[in-house]
């Protein structure tokens, strides 16, 4: 089992297949199983590696702030892997526009699933009264948690963000979110991210980015995508409408072509200089 040393603990993370590198960045209540039904297919066409961040999965737990995306570099150094496809799910898809923004030149594209950035910057109305609805259902979590029932917290969450899923991966998603409890305790996650956040920087990205988010996703969460579509300077938006905010388990086949077109047209990493 792979892992990788950082600054106050260690990274897991996992390799499969051969072909350009893409890397896998996870929601924020899961781990590196959430990518098996992904993985056991594109790493027939990929190299793809996946990795747990801190706190999650079988990487360590963190005691203070630490660098999420000096963590992230770490993961790609250990792996062989100098420029990828990054996908990102989520707060996968935060992460994954962060560092492209940070190292631009170790990123070949960014596909940014189901985004999540939290509060709009000069929301408009619409996207105001979409952050009421999210206020409102993080609100309900924190009552459930306050009685410590970790189970309903878990179940209560996933039926909120993933109403299109089937049974099975209703029950997959929340036995991850309970393996990954402890983050739904912390008061606040540790992990330090670019300072202003990527949400007010998307315009300074270089790199070419494909938005997706379906239409059973919460409505801020559409709305982001729409945001990040219009202010970032190379991107396309995919919008599925059978899938919620983890298209790879509610719509898989629409899924699968849209990372595969994601592949085809991103250009393949430099050769390495002759010597």
């Amino acid at each position: 089992m792979p892992f990788v040393d950082v600054p106050g603990g260690y990274l897991y993370y996992e390799q499969h297949g051969t072909g350009p590198d893409v890397v896998l960045l996870n929601g924020g209540l899961t781990d590196t199983r959430m990518w098996s039904s992904t993985v056991a297919w594109l790493a027939d066409v990929a190299r793809v590696t996946v990795w747990d961040c801190r706190d999650r999965g079988l990487s360590s737990v963190s005691s203070s702030e630490y660098d999420e995306l000096g963590d992230l570099a770490a993961v790609l150094d250990a792996a062989g892997v100098s420029r990828a496809i990054l996908l990102g799910v989520s707060d996968g898809a935060r992460q994954a526009l962060a560092f492209a923004h940070r190292y631009p030149s170790r990123v070949a594209r960014v596909c940014a699933v189901a985004g999540s950035f939290g509060e709009f910057p000069s929301p408009t109305p619409a996207e105001a009264g979409a952050r009421v609805v999210m206020r409102a259902h993080f609100a309900q979590q924190a009552k459930i948690l306050e009685t410590g029932d970790i189970p309903t917290a878990a179940a209560n969450d996933i039926t909120a963000w993933c109403p299109a899923v089937d049974l099975d991966a209703h029950r997959f998603l929340v036995g991850l979110a309970i393996a990954n409890s402890r983050i739904m305790l912390m008061p606040e996650d540790n992990a330090r991210e670019l300072d202003p956040p990527i949400k007010h920087r998307f315009a300074e990205l270089a790199v070419p980015v494909s938005v997706l988010v379906g239409e059973h996703d919460f409505q801020g969460t559409q709305l982001w995508a729409y945001r990040l579509a219009s202010e970032a300077p190379d991107t396309t938006l995919t919008v599925l409408p059978n899938a919620d905010h983890m298209p790879m388990l509610s719509a898989p086949d629409a899924f699968r072509t849209f990372l595969l077109n994601a592949l085809t047209s991103t250009s393949p990493a430099p050769a390495p200089a002759k010597t």
